[in-house]
């Protein structure tokens, strides 16, 4: 009797214990044996939206390569999108639909540097496994949150850089040096590699002038730049307003040396600003599109001609290039936590990235315990809008703080 009491309590435990493990399996979120659940918080309405619908086409080629080899250890990857309109208050809302009705693992778009900002809060609370590849700025990672992960330089370390190489390069020191900026997170950013600069090289700054969000006329900002005598301009837009900028410059005919941050490293801004699209210089980490000696541009271009259409091959950017990136990282961290996926595990192996290699389309990338900050390296390219094209101006430029 006691012989088989023991049998039917071991039986009992042992059943116990499975049922257990699989509803802890069970409860991690945006988990099953078949399929792991990531979103993105990207404007995909709005006058940003060719940023978020770019970002989303390259999520998507990724996605469908990725199932098509079978998934990230046996299971398949879909992803789960929301539509912030370049909005801070509707990226939190975002965010937490994605967390509450999709049940999504981690994310893998975060929308542009104040959007990041105001969702920081709830990321953290969630403990959720985040890359932010599309807007870089110094308050994403400083101090660092533990499960957010930041891949390229900041908007300071970007245009700092430029900024010296040009100077040096086309032996600028003698100009008078000019800033137009967003009066925002991200462009207090801006504002800070242009200062950083403007210190270090004991330039001119001749003006600093900020703008609201939104603004569509700056024919007052470039009339104050004429009147100081401007002869370089570092332009901090988010997408329309550099070409703004640039046809008012031509307009006044104001000579000017315009370097712009990445967000300049468009198509549409060189044909919205015409005739005066041409020639100017962008800041960038990632290679122009066009670059298919990149062995990783190579294949993703590749990947986006077989699941993309050809009008939507058109719509593809610089930020579809940060967008595979990022997802090449969240692939690895998942592929390397094996069966047992947690979002604790996943975080534990993206703080351990080492020299992670994108094939050229970044510089390599690294992690540690308390830097969730990855710069890579900057370019200056140089705007052919005769030719709807950017060039290569200068080689990879360490960033070097």
């Amino acid at each position: 009797m006691i012989h088989k009491l023991s049998r039917f309590a071991a039986t009992s435990l042992i059943g116990l214990a499975s049922a257990l493990a699989a509803t802890a399996a069970a409860a991690e979120p945006g988990v099953t044996d078949t399929k792991v659940i990531l979103g993105s918080v990207t404007p995909v309405s709005g006058p940003p939206s060719l940023l978020g619908k770019a970002h989303m086409l390259a999520l998507r080629v990724w996605e469908q390569d990725l199932n098509s080899r079978g998934g990230i250890n046996g299971r398949k990857v879909e992803i789960r999108q929301d539509d912030d309109g370049y909005v801070p208050q509707r990226a939190v809302q975002g965010v937490k639909r994605l967390v509450d009705v999709e049940g999504i693992f981690g994310l893998i778009g975060t929308s542009g540097s104040a959007m990041l900002q105001a969702m920081l809060p709830y990321i953290n609370e969630q403990r959720l496994p985040t890359i932010n590849a599309m807007a870089v700025a110094a308050a994403h990672f400083t101090p660092p949150n533990k499960t957010v992960f930041v891949v390229g330089p900041t908007y300071c370390q970007e245009l700092s850089s430029a900024m010296k190489y040009m100077v040096a390069s086309k032996k600028l020191q003698k100009e008078k040096f000019a800033l137009v900026y967003q009066d925002d997170e991200f462009g207090n950013d801006v504002r800070c590699g242009y200062q950083k600069a403007i210190k270090e090289l004991g330039l001119n700054s001749v003006s600093e002038i900020s703008f609201k969000r939104g603004t569509k006329d700056f024919s007052a900002e470039m009339l104050s730049l004429k009147q100081v005598g401007a002869t370089f301009l570092a332009s901090g837009g988010v997408v329309a307003e550099h070409s703004m900028l640039m046809k008012e410059a031509a307009k006044n005919q104001m000579p000017l040396t315009i370097l712009a941050v990445h967000s300049a490293h468009l198509t549409p801004v060189q044909a919205l600003a015409g005739a005066a699209g041409d020639g100017y210089f962008v800041a960038d980490y990632v290679p122009p599109l066009t670059d298919l000696s990149v062995p990783g541009m190579a294949k993703f271009m590749g990947l986006a001609q077989k699941y993309l259409s050809a009008d939507e091959q058109k719509m593809l950017n610089r930020y579809s290039i940060t967008a595979y990136v990022g997802a090449l990282l969240m692939e690895d961290a998942i592929r390397r936590c094996g069966k047992a996926l947690t979002r604790a595990c996943v975080v534990e192996k993206l703080e351990t990235t080492k020299n992670f290699s994108t094939d050229g389309l970044a510089s390599p990338i690294s992690f540690g315990p308390n830097d969730r900050h990855s710069p890579s390296s900057v370019l200056v390219l140089r705007s052919d809008a005769k030719n709807s094209r950017f060039e290569r101006v200068s080689d990879p430029i360490p960033v070097l703080d």
